[in-house]
């Protein structure tokens, strides 16, 4: 009881309601990279949860392609064969080109999806991010084009006009030759989904028309799987493999788009760790603080030594003063990155003022282990800190203080 007495008046100094002046710096370091690592965490997995929800709701969950890429000519067979997978909530066929449009003078590449319309609004929510347009699986399959709104200025083309599609990679006979397969479509929609680089490049017609210049008779490139729920897409990518066999290709969102979710993870990573070292610093600081504070109460330790105070339990003096810092500013900084973070989540206050950006506001999203992991890693260093001044005690002789 004694020793955290002593501890307390150590910390307080000659204050009773506040730590010493320098204790307190040693806190506000710690509260600072506490708030800082929380703040910047949850930041950061809100821009992660809004990327994966952008290219789920743009693309797809899992994937499946031939081992050699080659097309699926039995795809109706296999599409009912998948949809009885347990997890899985939709199935759709998909043709895939490389297709070049000319409006006028205008020329633009496209990645373009033959799609079911009906089957493929199970699979993402690109057809609901229609802004101009109002297009059905009638209108679709009547040489409708779904174009992005980045594609669409490109060739300076709108809803309701026609633009001419090629395929450099399929030819068709003509009575002057082989030439590439063409047609004169019509643009039904325009969407927007969040993601510039696919609004730019990818574009949907009907599975027959994508069958045309694939130049696939019964036939599509891969499907696409939606599961009921995205978290456990690589789960299901995993039982779909083993159902499948090894001839097939399964890959989920996070395989397919390893390289941009590898990168936001790796920032996560480098960005922790930066953070972590303005807590080290406090630390040092701390070290310092310590062992002036030892060299302050030399002549209080050689009392209480000679009193018959262990070394053990003079230590853990400095150990007590060092945890309860660390845990005041563990609990102070997530504190106060709790409320600022639930502030922003609420009413979004922190605005993205960059042009053409896709989030408007922070994205913020709070995990449990971050408010876990931060805070525990905090004290601990607190903690750590404490052993070298603390051991600098071990040298204080009581007989050589009560003597000076």
């Amino acid at each position: 009881m004694f020793i955290l007495k002593i501890s307390m008046n150590y910390l307080k100094g000659r204050k009773r309601f506040f730590f010493r002046s320098s204790n307190i710096l040693s806190l506000a370091g710690i509260i600072i990279g506490v708030f800082s690592l929380l703040v910047v965490s949850s930041v950061m997995n809100g821009f992660d949860s809004d990327m994966r929800s952008r290219i789920i709701g743009s693309k797809s969950e899992i994937k499946i392609h031939q081992k050699d890429f080659s097309p699926f000519r039995n795809f109706k067979e296999l599409v009912d064969k998948i949809a009885k997978v347990e997890g899985v909530r939709s199935v759709a066929p998909v043709c895939e080109n490389e297709l070049m449009f000319q409006n006028k003078n205008y020329l633009a590449s496209s990645i373009s999806l033959g799609v079911d319309y009906s089957a493929h609004s199970g699979i993402n929510n690109i057809f609901e991010k229609i802004i101009i347009g109002n297009p059905d699986s009638l209108a679709l399959s009547n040489n409708g084009l779904i174009i992005g709104l980045d594609l669409s200025l490109s060739l300076s083309a709108t809803v309701g006009e026609y633009i001419q599609v090629y395929s450099a990679m399929t030819t068709e006979a003509t009575p002057f030759g082989l030439l590439p397969r063409s047609k004169k479509m019509k643009v039904i929609g325009i969407f927007i989904s969040g993601l510039p680089e696919y609004d730019r490049l990818y574009s949907y017609m009907s599975l027959e028309n994508g069958q045309y210049f694939s130049n696939y008779k019964e036939a599509v490139s891969h499907l696409e799987v939606k599961t009921y729920d995205p978290k456990t897409s690589y789960r299901v990518s995993k039982t779909l493999k083993d159902h499948l066999g090894e001839q097939f290709l399964v890959e989920d969102w996070s395989q397919f788009e390893a390289n941009l979710f590898n990168a936001i993870k790796m920032e996560k990573v480098i960005i922790f760790f930066v953070l972590i070292l303005m807590v080290i610093l406090a630390s040092f600081n701390m070290i310092g603080n310590f062992i002036k504070l030892v060299y302050e109460k030399k002549v209080e330790i050689g009392i209480l030594k000679a009193l018959g105070a262990s070394d053990s339990q003079i230590v853990k003096i400095f150990m007590i003063i060092g945890t309860i810092i660390g845990i005041t500013g563990a609990a102070a900084g997530t504190f106060l990155a709790l409320i600022l973070l639930i502030a922003q989540k609420t009413w979004n206050f922190i605005n993205i003022p960059l042009a053409g950006f896709p989030l408007q506001t922070l994205p913020v999203e709070l995990r449990v282990i971050d408010f876990i992991l931060v805070p525990l890693i905090t004290i601990l260093i607190c903690f750590i800190t404490t052993l070298r001044p603390s051991r600098a005690t071990l040298k204080i002789e009581p007989i050589k203080i009560i003597r000076d």
